[in-house]
């Protein structure tokens, strides 16, 4: 079940039980136990008692018609206002409905405040249920922040509070809900039994509920069936729970019967597409490959007439692995390319790094999948372009939508375009499973037509911004470089070595201007992160020369030997992926003992496709050269991070470069980088940096904060300069080398910079050591005036590697961009 399906789901499950909610605040507010609802007067005729949450219907319409965007901000509204009369009921009931719009938008602080909001003015109104609603919510938003601990924690006091509501069918709805948030949850965390505890706990619920509706004289069939659709629902993924902790079995019986009930009572549900595809996907992970494709073509045929997305895209995966399975690849390709054209249909708008990554995840896979059936088909060239597809795709997800651009007067138009289509695409694939079909509201013909509409706004748009600025749309959808057009841009005598990890496996492309050669690696993904982890810890064993030799010429025999038959170029673009984003190649060292830094001069880029971009800034219209701004060991408030060496380095780039503005210490300031870094022609960061790996667009510079405090300069931010400097510098203490994950939160610091206008960034990989990064930017600077910035950065290393031979002082360096 996708992120997307799930909050949808919620989301207009919520509107559905605002009637039961205003029953059980009416009956507590009257010091009295709330009776079930009369049978004379079925559950349907309540509801239609019920004004939406914020009175008028705009925010339940917006919800339905996809603007997310302009629900939440009449929630707000409403919740304010009713705060202000001291209306704490109506103001709880809003501020839930806020919190839930809040995250479907991924705007997860925000959730997280109106959740807490809820959850005091339900405790002030005396509602019990508010207040168990409002646990929900916060629940889910901390379960997205990776606060896990925390959301379980308030997710079982919301079941403890729930015990206060009266019985009926609210309670059992809201009791179903909290189990399946705590089951989903620890799903998500990878713990499959306790999902499915939860999960079953939630179904009885469920059960127990349609079973009120059934025997109750007067229920409307819609009621029932919305009760259906639950059950369903919860079948589907309690199915995957069971699948996830090894129950196969147990996994059958909940897909099959929730397929049952569907047959039986001839309902139309959403979930029927995935509850095939969960089948199927299970027969595949059992190999039994006849079972699977039945299973997962009825998903692809379902999903496909009832346009629903992500169903669309976990099917034809699915199929693409079947064949791909049983040797049949040029079978296969044409269904990973359907649902790869359903991923790049779509951008991920979360601002939830969690949410972007999860997103992204099963993702990686599909192009894995294309990637490993062209090869398998030998068609070299069309398995690199996947490569760059997904490397392009994987960008847009990290970028998310917090991002705000030098050149973004159009962002906020295409952000607006995605989130309508993304609401719209989710509502087609919720339909009615969670009981949201009331009174012939939803009416699939007519979301279809808005769905096609809005797509066809936002296709013209794409258009006409290609035409305007193509790196900007590059932020905004898939615009990779083909093979053919990048080895046109490669310069002579460069070799550029690709690499890409593709389900556990290795491969590199060695491309040059006239040709190009597949080389498939020994290692799995698995070895990949043992031994650069084992690099990177011998790196910071200063002492331990064996270990680090040992573990370097490995790497470098797996890694680079393989493509020396094929490398005629005296100069290397290294392009790594995955874990191998942390790797210094560098400092890899051949069986002659020669570190590849002394063969070669290297830089690195994230994406071939990166090069249109550098390579337009690189011909751009520079000033001299000779105007560097400089910040150099700013006040952090803790001598801890005090950097000595940094304020000579800082000194020294202003003594070679005389028409240079430094800036130490307190006068080292975010304010001032910001207001003077489009005026210079070099940037120079003396300071320490950190990256976040669960958020890359919150890595960042630490700076002295000024006036306003705040001394941190992110990525996210950096994006939004306008910058001249034909190179930018961090000579950080730290930027790097944390746990080793994908890569990613390296990926988008030195994206911002070119994206704000610098053709070269240079980086570390770990601490630098002060003093040997005094002495290495000293040289780097001096080579500067006469060389190229590789070659320059090549000169320094070897320069400093004679004064500090171990590669902790000197190959923490490398220049991403144009060299």
């Amino acid at each position: 079940m996708t992120v997307k399906r799930s909050l949808l789901s919620f989301l207009l499950a919520l509107f559905l039980l605002a009637p039961f909610a205003a029953e059980e605040a009416k009956a507590q507010r009257k010091g009295g136990k709330a009776k079930r609802p009369p049978i004379e007067e079925g559950p349907q005729e309540q509801q239609e008692k019920v004004k939406d949450l914020t009175g008028p219907e705009k925010p339940r319409d917006a919800v339905i018609k996809g603007e997310v965007r302009e629900a939440l901000k009449a929630a707000e509204g409403t919740a304010l206002e009713e705060e202000k009369r001291n209306n704490w009921e109506e103001a709880a009931k809003a501020y839930v409905q806020a919190s839930n719009l809040a995250r479907i938008t991924g705007q997860l602080q925000k959730a997280i405040s109106y959740g807490n909001k809820a959850f005091e003015l339900g405790e002030k109104a005396g509602s019990p249920a508010l207040q168990a609603r409002a646990t929900m919510q916060l629940g889910s938003a901390l379960r997205f922040v990776r606060q896990q601990a925390k959301s379980k924690e308030i997710l079982q006091k919301g079941i403890e509070i729930a015990k206060q509501v009266p019985p009926g069918p609210f309670k059992e709805a809201l009791e179903a809900n909290l189990y399946r948030e705590l089951g989903t949850g620890f799903m998500r965390e990878g713990d499959a039994q306790k999902a499915v505890e939860y999960l079953s706990y939630s179904l009885q619920a469920q059960e127990s509920r349609l079973t009120f509706f059934t025997t109750a004289r007067r229920a409307k069939p819609q009621a029932i069936e919305n009760a259906q659709q639950r059950v369903v629902g919860t079948l589907e993924r309690l199915g995957t729970a069971h699948q996830r902790a090894g129950n196969a079995a147990e996994a059958i019986k909940s897909f099959e019967r929730g397929i049952n009930i569907i047959k039986e009572s001839g309902l139309k549900s959403p979930s029927e597409s995935n509850l095939y595809q969960g089948l199927g996907h299970l027969y595949l992970n059992q190999k039994d490959y006849p079972r699977a494709l039945e299973n997962l073509q009825k998903a692809l045929e379902l999903a496909e007439r009832a346009g629903q997305v992500p169903p669309i895209q976990r099917a034809s995966s699915d199929i693409g692995n079947v064949f791909l399975q049983t040797q049949r690849p040029a079978e296969a390709i044409p269904y990973f390319k359907k649902a790869i054209d359903t991923i790049e249909s779509t951008r991920s708008l979360l601002e939830s790094e969690e949410l972007r990554s999860s997103f992204f995840e099963d993702k990686g896979q599909i192009y894995g999948g294309i990637i490993l059936a062209h090869l398998a088909a030998n068609n070299v060239e069309d398995a690199f372009n996947y490569n760059e597809r997904a490397r392009s795709r994987a960008f847009l997800d990290i970028l998310g939508s917090r991002v705000q651009l030098a050149r973004g007067g159009l962002l906020n138009e295409e952000r607006a375009l995605q989130a309508r289509i993304s609401v719209l695409q989710a509502r087609m694939t919720v339909g009615a499973g969670d009981g949201d079909e009331e009174d012939g509201e939803f009416d699939r013909r007519q979301l279809r037509q808005e769905l096609e509409a809005a797509q066809k706004a936002y296709t013209d748009f794409l258009a006409r911004v290609r035409k305007e600025d193509k790196e900007h749309a590059s932020l905004m959808t898939v615009e990779p470089l083909t093979l053919k057009q990048l080895q046109e841009m490669l310069d002579p005598g460069v070799s550029l070595l690709e690499y890409f990890v593709v389900r556990g496996r290795a491969v590199l492309w060695v491309v040059e201007r006239d040709r190009v050669n597949l080389v498939r690696l020994s290692l799995n993904r698995s070895d990949l992160i043992s031994k650069v982890g084992a690099l990177r810890d011998s790196i910071y064993q200063v002492g331990e020369k064996d270990k680090f030799k040992q573990i370097s010429q490995e790497l470098y025999r797996v890694l680079i030997e393989p493509a020396l038959p094929h490398i005629r170029g005296k100069e290397l673009v290294i392009i790594p992926n995955d874990v191998l984003h942390y790797l210094p190649y560098q400092a890899l060292l051949s069986s002659q003992g020669r570190y590849l830094v002394q063969d070669y001069p290297i830089y690195y880029l994230s994406s071939a496709s990166l090069m249109q971009f550098t390579r337009e800034k690189r011909r751009a219209s520079r000033g001299s050269g000779e105007r560097a701004l400089v910040m150099g060991n700013p006040s952090l408030g803790d001598q801890a991070y005090d950097l000595r060496f940094a304020e000579r380095e800082a000194r020294e780039i202003g003594r070679v470069y005389p028409e240079s503005a430094v800036y130490l210490k307190s006068e080292a300031t975010k304010p001032r980088a910001v207001s003077l870094s489009p005026d210079y022609d070099i940037l120079h960061f003396a300071v320490h940096g950190e990256l976040n790996q669960d958020d890359p667009m919150s890595s960042g510079l630490l700076l002295a904060g000024g006036e306003k405090g705040d001394g941190k300069l992110k990525a996210s931010e950096i994006f939004s300069l306008n910058l001249k400097a034909d190179t930018v510098v961090l000579s950080a203490c730290e930027t790097g080398l944390g746990k080793i994950t994908n890569g990613d939160e390296i990926i988008g610091l030195t994206r911002a910079f070119i994206y704000a206008g610098t053709p070269s960034v240079i980086t570390t990989l770990w601490k630098v050591n002060d003093r040997a990064s005094y002495e290495l930017m000293r040289e780097f600077y001096s080579n500067l005036k006469t060389q190229k910035k590789s070659e320059a950065l090549r000169q320094a290393q070897l320069k400093t590697m004679q004064q500090f031979p171990e590669p902790f002082f000197w190959a923490a360096y490398g220049l991403t961009g144009e060299p």
